[in-house]
């Protein structure tokens, strides 16, 4: 027997993550579908954003493993941090690294205790010493910093404002 579930149909609960009414300017880019498909011909089918940076489709799933797979879809839009050298322990040179980076992500089927709805997750870097930073150097990282807030809140929060408001067109608005 062929049949087609779509990511609403497999979805025991819904997320009680609010997307408030926040208005933005930036459109998200327009959406397609992914297809999971096993050998037997059962397919599970669902929104995939048009910011999402890959197709989760495949034909390969196992038949009886249509659900799991479903549940490891998982959508992401990567942003770049600030390249800044760090010095590990607090000696020597050090070596430069990227931090503050992340990326916009959606899980359409996530736990209970986990938001469907697309957030900004932000990469840092622990157990690292910024050591020895002069004048020079200190405002050198404190404006990294801020051109980090600026693109933060310039440019990703308005993306995640329009990915989530791109999420809830298609899946309805998410309760509490």
């Amino acid at each position: 027997m062929n049949r087609t579930l779509t990511g609403p149909a497999l979805r025991d609960r819904r997320s009680s993550v609010s997307l408030g009414a926040a208005e933005t300017t930036v459109p998200a880019p327009p959406g397609r579908s992914w297809n999971l498909t096993t050998s037997d011909g059962d397919t599970a089918t669902g929104y995939l954003p048009g910011w999402a940076e890959e197709d989760p489709s495949r034909t390969d799933v196992p038949p009886g493993a249509l659900r799991a797979a479903v549940y490891d879809v998982i959508h992401r839009a990567p942003f770049d941090g600030q390249l800044i050298r760090f010095a590990k322990g607090g000696y020597g040179q050090g070596e430069s690294f990227w931090v503050l980076a992340g990326n916009i992500e959606c899980i359409p089927e996530a736990d209970a205790d986990q938001p469907s709805d697309p957030v900004v997750n932000i990469h840092l870097i622990e157990d690292f010493w910024l050591s020895g930073l002069g004048p020079e150097e200190l405002a050198t990282f404190a404006a990294k910093l801020r051109a980090q807030a600026d693109l933060l809140d310039r440019d990703i929060r308005p993306q995640l404002i329009a990915c989530r408001a791109d999420w809830a067109a298609r899946h309805g608005a998410s309760d509490g």
